[in-house]
């Protein structure tokens, strides 16, 4: 029974991985938009947000059990996957964002989207919104105020600037110029002391913070803002991206800029663990350091298959039409 289950998890597993609801419900399968737990008891799932176009979806994992009979191994070696997927999740970006390194995660890809955004400008400092969540890696955490705000947290890090969340429903501010005017404020303060951010990143809708849209034309004022300086634009798309949005496959998409960067994880794989950084050409060439970075899993075959799948049933089924109109 679920009591059972519960207590020999507990005894396995550490206190800080929590369990949704005051009462757990034991799993037992799911498919597409349900799940169904031990006692045959189906139900709707509106939560999870990562099995993109449903759980178990037959192409999604009639993909990945051909591959992993036929090929898996590491970006050491040249196999089509890799090519056909990077060239088809290209084609969807502007064509400055033209270079992908793959990761597993999309706490992976927003570590390694700091790094390289300190590499490429030579600064330590970042600009992150409150309630921002940018993944479980210490770097992720560092940037991630849902977390060094919140309960065990350590407090905001003495590199980071924490800029208010520009939300116009009860909101610290009614007038989106009023959220532009605090957080250049904090930037200029910054630039008086010599220091010049690394990167903004930022999520186009504030998860954590509450499914809270960015206001209109924050970023878009703060990206303009910020061109004359070396400080990147970083599109956290973990959780938005791949056409949730309806009318916008990509969330930065909906703010009207082009960001430098752009972070992929959760549902790209539709469960699967696969995540990546976009780029541009010139960020990605200044990675390039000689200190070669390698990812075991990262790209792999089997992850590439799955996430051309989940690309193809997007498209093949309308779904981005479909939230749109279900949106509507």
């Amino acid at each position: 029974n679920t009591d059972s289950a519960i207590k020999r998890r507990k005894s396995f597993i550490s206190k800080a991985l929590s369990l949704s609801y005051k009462y757990p419900i034991y799993m037992h399968s799911a498919l597409f938009q349900y799940m169904y737990d031990m006692q045959a008891n189906s139900y709707l799932d509106a939560y999870n947000n990562i099995p993109h176009v449903g759980h178990s979806h037959p192409a999604v994992s009639d993909s990945i059990q051909k591959q992993v009979r036929k090929l898996n191994t590491n970006t050491r070696y040249i196999y089509d996957s890799l090519a056909n997927y990077s060239e088809n999740l290209l084609k969807r970006f502007p064509s400055h964002l033209n270079r992908l390194i793959f990761v597993n995660s999309g706490s992976e890809a927003s570590d390694l989207a700091i790094r390289m955004a300190r590499n490429y400008t030579g600064s330590d400092k970042l600009l992150v919104m409150e309630h921002g969540y940018h993944g479980n890696t210490s770097a992720g955490i560092s940037i991630s105020s849902y977390k060094f705000d919140g309960k065990g947290g350590m407090g905001i890090p003495g590199n980071i600037t924490r800029l208010t969340l520009p939300k116009m429903y009860r909101g610290r501010y009614t007038d989106k110029d009023m959220y532009v005017k605090e957080a250049m404020g904090q930037i200029e303060d910054l630039r008086s002391k010599g220091l010049t951010p690394a990167a903004l990143i930022a999520e186009p809708i504030s998860g954590c913070g509450g499914q809270v849209p960015l206001a209109p034309g924050y970023l878009k004022d703060i990206s303009n803002k910020l061109k004359d300086s070396s400080t990147l634009i970083i599109s956290d798309e973990v959780q938005v991206g791949f056409g949730r949005l309806g009318k916008w496959f990509w969330g930065y998409e909906m703010h009207d800029i082009e960001p430098d960067m752009v972070i992929l994880g959760k549902p790209m794989g539709n469960g699967h663990p696969v995540g990546a950084v976009v780029c541009t050409q010139e960020i990605a060439d200044a990675f390039a350091t000689g200190m070669e970075f390698f990812s075991s899993f990262g790209g792999n075959p089997v992850s590439c298959e799955a996430a051309q799948a989940v690309l193809n049933v997007i498209d093949e089924e309308g779904l981005q039409e479909n939230a749109l109109y279900t949106g509507n």
